[in-house]
């Protein structure tokens, strides 16, 4: 039987009650509807999302008023551009057919190597050392680089929402960031291989030269 994975926090309780509570699946998915993943995401990705929330909460505002519009957008925002059953695997009743997962990252493989404005995208995590997903609570941890520019931003930011709500609808476990810079790969295990989709100018392959780079197929 396939064990819920055990949710980090930045703070870790010391009664044993606190610590329990923080692994049910109803306070987590709380915590992810009010957060939604701001720690890790880079400063492009965080102005769209807040940018996005505000223009949904202005347009409904008049209908519902200024409190229940703001949290309609968020609630938006959670739905079809967050990472809804990435969070579901910590929940004891999940399960997903890894080769579903598979599936669904070949067909998105292909379209963002069809996208000639995107350079670089890539799998961390165990993506990198097995590039099929491993079991029934495995997701996606896929992570682009935005182009510079306020279209490459604008186009990278809305390829989010799409991918995010095809994955939502799918029941696919995407955990899906954009970064400014290959830098902020930095801020992940570098002991673990990458899982290279695409790396046009080379700048992943210059920059983790000492981590073993996995070309995906």
């Amino acid at each position: 039987m396939s064990v819920p994975k055990v949710k980090e926090f930045p703070i870790a309780p010391r009664r044993p009650w606190l610590a329990a509570m923080l692994q049910s699946c109803p306070v987590i998915l709380a915590i992810n509807w009010v957060c939604q993943g701001v720690r890790g995401m880079d400063r492009g990705e965080l102005a769209f999302r807040l940018g996005l929330e505000l223009v949904l909460a202005l347009a409904l505002a008049p209908v519902l008023g200024a409190l229940p519009a703001l949290l309609a957008a968020h609630s938006f925002n959670f739905t079809f551009n967050g990472q809804l059953w990435v969070c579901a695997r910590y929940c004891r009743p999940w399960r997903r057919d890894p080769a579903a997962l598979d599936r669904f990252l070949e067909r998105v493989a292909a379209e963002l190597r069809s996208l000639p404005w995107l350079a670089e995208a890539v799998c961390i995590g165990s993506r990198g050392a097995r590039p099929a997903a491993a079991g029934p609570r495995s997701d996606i941890d896929l992570r682009l680089i935005a182009p510079r520019g306020f279209l490459g931003w604008l186009r990278v930011n809305l390829l989010l929402l799409e991918l995010r709500t095809r994955a939502l609808l799918g029941l696919i476990p995407l955990d899906l960031y954009a970064y400014d810079d290959p830098i902020s790969l930095d801020r992940f295990r570098q002991d673990e291989p990458l899982l290279v989709i695409l790396d046009r100018h080379g700048r992943i392959a210059q920059r983790y030269a000492h981590r073993r780079l996995v070309p995906f197929p």
